[in-house]
């Protein structure tokens, strides 16, 4: 079967685009990445130090310089790693050039411009998708498979959990956010939440802001919802001594725990009446599932081969354009819901 191998430009150029957009074009074998573009100078730079099979790049100041770029017009697609207020005014330009177009998360800053790049994507006849990618990491699956096949019985509740270290290496601009980190790295729980459960109903939400003025990210935040009729809960802690990132599946025979920062699942059986035999044999269990899934993604680590579900989603979206199919869990629709869902509970933590 020939493979058809789209012409990509990497915009933005960032520690995403470095990380985990190029790696996982390269992976599929299905993208030729032909150029890099962004407003930084330094990262354009970095980008082609570590790339040197890149020929194009360019760094520019007005977006309509865009335009004129002769070797963009060879470009059938773009992945789009700039920040997140940056997304549309960028999705949009490269649409009405032609072009296909990848966004990472969260898709836009509201719904009004998550609707308008929806429209001219239609008008112009081509593929808008977002990067929802820890639906497809390789324990997420695992875990959507247990319940789907009711191997964790009845799903009683589902609980997702962060704790944030700030002084880890973050985003320059996530302060500019609404709610700051949260807007950044909420999107996460929102698309899994919808995976596995359903439609999300947001009961209400109560935040501790931080006592800095000048920090939208707050000390703690609460939300409690409900997916498809399931009660859910996210809870996150942005001023903690270390870094954690949990999704829990409460199930009547098993209790299923996915940790998204190692792409670890850990089941543990109902231990019944909780009697020291059950309480000794579930923490042999999962700690020995805990150290497996260290070593196992560890040497995925080491060989560059931990992407967490990116490269599946550079598959999806390059099957979008070839085969003219929709993909529900990262077409435009699926970035919409998930802005509007952030911007609801940006909403409800300024009524608390």
């Amino acid at each position: 079967m020939i493979i058809k191998v789209h012409k990509v430009c990497i915009v933005g150029g960032g520690n995403i685009s470095n990380t985990r957009h190029i790696p996982a074009l390269k992976k599929t074998g299905r993208a030729d990445v032909v150029g890099v573009i962004g407003i930084s100078e330094k990262h354009i730079l970095r980008t082609l130090e570590n790339n040197n099979k890149i020929k194009n790049s360019c760094v520019f100041e007005d977006i309509d310089q865009l335009s004129k770029l002769g070797w963009l017009n060879e470009v059938d697609s773009v992945v789009i790693g700039t920040p997140p207020r940056d997304h549309f005014k960028m999705a949009r330009t490269c649409l009405e050039l032609d072009k296909h177009v990848l966004l990472e998360k969260p898709f836009t800053m509201n719904t009004g411009e998550a609707e308008t790049l929806i429209e001219l994507a239609k008008s112009k006849n081509k593929v808008l998708a977002v990067m929802h990618n820890f639906q497809y990491a390789n324990n997420f699956i695992k875990l959507e498979k247990l319940v789907k096949e009711g191997v964790i019985g009845e799903v009683y509740s589902f609980n997702e959990i962060q704790y944030s270290n700030k002084t880890r290496r973050l985003p320059v601009w996530y302060n500019e956010l609404p709610l700051g980190l949260f807007y950044d790295e909420a999107p996460h729980f929102i698309y899994l939440l919808q995976k596995l459960g359903g439609e999300i109903e947001i009961q209400n939400v109560f935040r501790h802001a931080d006592p800095d003025p000048e920090r939208n990210t707050p000390v703690l935040l609460n939300v409690n919802l409900k997916a498809g009729g399931i009660p859910a809960n996210i809870f996150i802690n942005f001023n903690s001594p270390v870094c954690e990132w949990l999704f829990i599946v409460s199930g009547s025979t098993k209790l299923a725990i996915y940790d998204l920062f190692r792409d670890i699942l850990i089941t543990i059986p109902n231990d019944g009446l909780h009697l020291a035999k059950n309480v000794l044999s579930n923490s042999l269990h999962t700690t020995i599932k805990h150290w497996m899934g260290n070593i196992t993604n560890g040497f995925r680590v080491l060989t560059g081969n931990l992407l967490y579900g990116q490269d599946r989603v550079m598959h999806l979206y390059f099957d979008m354009i070839d085969q003219h199919i929709d993909v529900p869990e990262i077409n435009g629709y699926s970035g919409w819901k998930n802005v509007r869902l952030l911007n609801e509970i940006a909403h409800l933590t300024t009524l608390t």
